[in-house]
Formats: structure tokens, sequence, C-alpha cells
């Protein structure tokens, strides 16, 4: 998720494109870029549009375990800038979280970013589709997020147009190994972006994200093969989610 479009504003930032091999990545309003694209311009669209649940500023909920047998609530947010983004040094220290909007997730999608996202794609792949007024959908996703506390979100749904079985993807992106830098409070983990495209893609597809967000969805798709577009409208989020990109692609080729 990403900064909204608020509704009497454009939102339209400095059109910047960040060409990264296959990967294109801009500091774009995503309407005013799929307003400028051809109908049936991407195969697929892989979109985890803001929900209008204010989910940056939730409460995380209570911890029985801490010392003094009592965790006082803080926002995704507020539990995000104490994470790992803060450690090390570089583009990223201090940087994203710190310093960024927390009012993305205040106003959902109009129809008309529906409209559109249904033009310009031939199939789609919508997170947070459970808020949505979307059409009945066989294949519904299932991420599982491993999560052992009632009181966070054990679960998330994710709506397609794809006509089959709905398929369920088991992973943790918290602790250990799957720990991942966070510069986004609501970051999906890149496991589950390179998960979708090999269940749903193939290398020679044209992708969309109309909220490119913390860019897991860029990173995977580089890897993936296939070209890619994102799209985001905040200039601080879209930095963030370039240097990312550019630190997660880079070490990766140092690895190899």
């Amino acid at each position: 998720m990403n900064a909204p479009n608020k509704p009497g504003t454009d939102g339209v930032r400095e059109d910047r494109g960040a060409g990264l091999g296959r990967v294109t990545l801009l500091n774009i309003d995503c309407m005013k870029y799929m307003r400028e694209q051809p109908t049936g311009a991407f195969d697929l669209a892989i979109v985890d549009p803001p929900y209008g649940i204010n989910a940056a500023n939730m409460s995380m909920g209570n911890n029985p375990n801490r010392a003094d047998g009592w965790h006082r609530e803080e926002s995704t947010a507020v539990k995000a800038r104490k994470g790992r983004l803060n450690q090390g040094s570089g583009k990223l220290k201090n940087r994203a979280l710190n310093t960024m909007r927390c009012d993305w997730d205040f106003y959902p999608p109009t129809a008309d970013y529906f409209t559109e996202l249904f033009r310009v794609s031939k199939k789609q792949i919508i997170w947070g589709g459970n808020y949505f007024n979307l059409p009945p959908s066989r294949c519904v996703i299932c991420w599982d997020k491993v999560q052992p506390w009632e009181n966070f979100s054990q679960w998330e749904m994710a709506w397609t147009s794809f006509d089959k079985v709905a398929p369920l993807f088991r992973y943790s992106n918290t602790g250990g190994a799957n720990a991942e830098l966070k510069i986004h409070p609501t970051q999906k983990p890149r496991k589950l972006y390179e998960w979708l495209l090999n269940k749903f893609a193939t290398p020679d597809m044209r992708i969309l994200d109309t909220h490119l967000g913390s860019g897991s969805s860029a990173i995977a798709a580089h890897y993936f093969g296939c070209e890619f577009v994102g799209c985001e409208i905040d200039a601080d989020y879209y930095a963030a989610a370039v240097a990312r990109f550019d630190h997660e692609t880079k070490q990766q080729g140092l690895a190899l």
C-alpha cells in the first residue's frame, strides 16, 4: 500500500523513472500513469492499494510475555521505526519510516481506480480484496503469516481474476532468516511476490504494480525476469524503494 489519491487532489509528482533493467520505477500518481496507457497494456497487475483502514496507525496489540507483564499498544509505524531500519548505516538508515507520512491509508481507491486497473491489465491480483467491492472469485489467495498471537492478523487475502483453485502461501516475515529491512509500515515480503510470480506469471509477461510501497514486488520481478512497472506517488517512499532495490539486487549480484 502507498499514498492514496485523495479526494480533490491529483497527487501528481514529477515523472521520474529509474530504469533498472526490465524494471521501471516511477514517482508518479498511478491514475495519471494508467490513463496514459493503452487498453490491455499489461498482462498482469499485482497491486496492494490502500485499504482505507488507517493501517499504519493501527494498534499492534498487547504482549503479555514482556518482563513487566504489559506491553503498551503501538502503531505499526512506530513499531517499524524501532526496528532494523535504524541499525547499520547508508542511505536507508533513518531515512524511511522516521520521516515519512503515515496518512497514506486514510482513503481507499476510488471506483475510477478499479476501472482503469481492469482496463490496462488483462489479469489482476489485488491485496485487500475483502475491503473492496469486487466480483466473486473462485481464486482468492490466502497468505498465512504463521502468526502465533491472536491479537495480530493471522492471514491476508488477495482477490484474483484467475479461474483456479484458491491457493495458500505460508510464510512468516518476522524474525530469523525471514526478517527483511523494513522501509514501509505494511511491507510485504519479497518471498511472497516471488511465490506469486512463479504461480501466476511467466517471464515474458509485462506486469504493473500501481502502489509500489516498499519495492518488494520490483525486487522479485527483477530476479523473475519479467518486464515490470511500479508506480509510487510519495517521493520519500519512492526514494526508499529505489534505494532498497539497488541495495538488494547489488547484494545478490555480489553473492553470485
